[in-house]
């Protein structure tokens, strides 16, 4: 985040620097200039000439012909890595998690009251609730609490796996 505040900084207001010190020709900066410009910034000497480079190179068209490595022809664009799932795997996981919580939430349902409140607050906060806490807000020891709980989450486990099952996202045994 910081690196990027510096890139902006550097950007809007390295042109107008460089207008002041009659630096505005092309190629690279003399050691001077760097100095002056990344003192007067307050970044370092290696992100001005970076910055200058990146400014200096002009913009091309993604879809200019480049010679690829193995000697194909190409256009930049299709070079560019997209490390990202494709849409419809995206796509397809989000419809699979919501099926899953659909399906929690219909479990979840199936619990005694006491017994998805132990659930909810001890799995599927992001700060659980300890065993301590839900012992003395239920006036049972932290030994009864767990016990509850294990309970629970193999009824839940077990109302999961038929409900998978009728919706055949897995076999039956």
């Amino acid at each position: 985040m910081v690196q990027q505040l510096v890139r902006k900084k550097l950007f809007f207001n390295l042109r107008k620097i460089k207008g002041k010190i009659n630096a505005l020709e092309d190629g690279d900066l003399s050691n001077k200039q760097v100095s002056y410009i990344a003192k007067s910034l307050e970044v370092s000497e290696d992100d001005v000439i970076s910055m200058n480079r990146r400014m200096l190179g002009g913009d091309h068209s993604l879809n200019a012909q480049v010679r690829r490595h193995d000697g194909e022809e190409a256009e930049w664009q299709d070079m560019l890595a997209d490390n990202r799932e494709n849409q419809e795997s995206e796509y397809a996981n989000q419809q699979e998690k919501n099926i899953r919580n659909k399906m929690m939430v219909q479990a979840l349902d199936q619990l005694k009251p006491r017994e998805k409140d132990i659930i909810i607050k001890r799995r599927l906060l992001e700060a659980p609730k300890t065993l301590e806490e839900l012992s003395q807000e239920y006036k049972v020891s932290r030994e009864r609490v767990r016990q509850i709980e294990t309970r629970a989450f193999e009824k839940l486990q077990e109302a999961m796996k038929i409900k998978a099952q009728e919706l055949k996202l897995i076999t039956s045994e």
